[in-house]
C-alpha cells in the first residue's frame, strides 16, 4: 500500500475517533445540545476573565499606566462581546462575542505587560490560561483555532522576542509551541467527550421513542406528539387513522415470526411513504396509527392511499392488506375517545371484508361497542364460606 494512502487512512481513522459521526437526522439536535452545554460555560469563563482584568486594571490605575486609554478601550470591547454572547440567537453571536472578549482581554493584558521586566515570565502562563479557557468554551475546531491563533499573535510578537536574550528565544518558542499543543489536545479530548455523551443520549432517546423493528415512532412518541399538538391548539380539529394488518395471525403461521417481521417492516415502509408528511407510528403488534394535523388534508384520502399502498405488497408470495378506521379529534372529543371511535370504525371495515376503510361520524356520535356482560353462575357453596 502506498505511504500516502496509508497516512490518509490513519488520519481519517483518527478524525473519526476524535469526532464521532451521527446520523443526518440527529446532526441538528446534536449541534443544538452542544451549543446549550457550552453556552453557560462560555459565559462563565468570559465573566471570570473580565472580572480578573478589572481587578488587574484597578491595581494598575494608581500608577497611571502608559496605555490606559487603550486598556479602557479593550475593556469596553470585552463588555460589548459579553453582551453579544448573552443573546441566544442567532447562534453565531456566541462565537463572535467570545472571540471579541478573548482578543480584547489578550490585548489588554499584553499592553499591561509592556515595560515590565518579566514579560516572558508572564506570557507563557497567560497563553496557557487563555488556551485552556478556549478549549473549554468551544466545540468546533475552527472556532478554537481562530481564538488561539489570535491570542498567539497578540502575545508572541516582536517586542516580546526582543525582550528575551537571543540564547533563550528557542527555549521560549519551544515552550510556547508546547503550550499551544497541549491546549489543542485538551480541546480535541473535551470535544470528543462532549460529542460522545450527546450522541449516546440521542441514541437512547431514539430507542425510547422509536420502534426497533420498523423504525417508526412508537406509542410513547405518538402520545407525546399528539398531547403536545392538543395543548398547543386546544380548539383545533385533528384526525386519526387507525390501521391494522389483516389476518396477521395467518401470516405468522405461514411465514413464521421472521416472515411476520418482514411483513411488518414492509407495511411500515409503505404506510410511511403513503402518509407523508403526517406522523405515522406503530402502536404495537400489527396496529399502526396516523396523526393528521393539517386541516386541509382529507383523512379519508390519506387512509385510502395507505390501504392502496399496502394492497400491492407481496412478502414471500403472500399478499398483504390493511383495514383502516378514521376518526376526528374535536374540542369536545378527547383523544382516547377518538381512538376508540377509530377502533370501532376499524372493526366495521374488517366486517365489510377487510382491505378497506370506514369513517366514524364527527362529534363522537357513533356509539361504542358495549362491553359484554359478565356471566355469573350460581355456586351454592359460596354462602357456606366463612367471611
Amino acid at each position: 500500500m502506498p505511504l500516502r494512502m496509508l497516512l490518509y487512512r490513519r488520519a481519517r481513522r483518527l478524525w473519526r475517533w476524535l469526532v464521532p459521526s451521527v446520523p443526518a437526522a440527529q446532526a441538528q439536535a446534536l449541534r443544538r445540545a452542544l451549543r446549550q452545554e457550552v453556552r453557560s460555560l462560555a459565559l462563565a469563563c468570559e465573566a471570570t476573565g473580565v472580572l480578573i482584568w478589572l481587578m488587574t486594571l484597578m491595581v494598575s490605575l494608581p500608577g497611571g499606566g502608559a496605555h490606559l486609554s487603550a486598556e479602557l478601550l479593550c475593556t469596553a470591547a470585552a463588555g460589548l462581546g459579553m453582551l453579544l454572547s448573552l443573546r441566544p440567537r442567532p447562534p453565531w453571536l456566541l462565537s463572535l462575542g467570545g472571540l471579541m472578549v478573548t482578543v480584547s482581554l489578550a490585548i489588554a493584558f499584553r499592553l499591561n505587560l509592556e515595560g515590565s521586566a518579566a514579560q516572558a515570565f508572564w506570557t507563557l502562563p497567560l497563553l496557557m490560561l487563555f488556551g485552556m479557557c478556549l478549549a473549554l468554551c468551544h466545540v468546533r475546531l475552527r472556532d478554537f483555532l481562530a481564538g488561539i491563533g489570535a491570542v498567539g499573535l497578540v502575545f508572541v510578537d516582536g517586542a516580546l522576542m526582543r525582550s528575551v536574550a537571543p540564547a533563550q528565544r528557542p527555549v521560549l518558542a519551544f515552550f510556547a509551541a508546547g503550550a499551544l499543543t497541549l491546549c489543542l489536545l485538551a480541546h480535541l479530548a473535551l470535544s470528543r467527550e462532549r460529542r460522545s455523551g450527546h450522541v449516546l443520549q440521542l441514541r437512547l432517546a431514539a430507542l425510547a421513542y422509536e420502534d426497533v423493528l420498523t423504525g417508526l415512532p412508537n406509542r410513547r412518541a405518538f402520545l407525546e406528539r399528539t398531547q403536545a399538538a392538543l395543548a398547543a391548539m386546544p380548539a383545533g380539529v385533528f384526525n386519526v387513522v387507525l390501521l391494522d394488518v389483516d389476518d396477521f395471525k395467518r401470516i405468522n403461521e405461514r411465514l413464521g415470526h421472521e416472515g411476520g417481521d418482514r411483513a411488518l417492516r414492509a407495511v411500515a415502509q409503505a404506510l410511511r411513504g403513503a402518509s407523508a408528511p403526517h406522523l405515522c407510528a406503530r402502536l404495537g403488534g400489527e396496529e399502526f396509527c396516523i396523526w393528521i394535523e393539517d386541516a386541509s388534508a382529507s383523512p379519508a384520502d390519506v387512509a385510502a392511499a395507505c390501504v392502496s399502498a399496502v394492497h400491492h405488497l407481496r412478502v414471500d408470495g403472500l399478499r398483504l392488506s390493511v383495514s383502516a378506521g378514521v376518526a376526528t379529534v374535536e374540542p369536545d372529543v378527547p383523544l382516547h375517545r377518538a381512538l376508540a371511535l377509530a377502533d370501532e370504525a376499524l372493526y366495521q371495515a374488517k366486517a365489510r371484508g377487510k382491505d378497506t376503510l370506514a369513517v366514524a361520524p364527527p362529534s363522537g356520535r357513533m356509539p361504542l361497542i358495549p362491553a359484554a356482560p359478565e356471566r355469573r353462575t350460581w355456586r351454592p357453596w359460596r354462602a357456606l364460606r366463612r367471611p
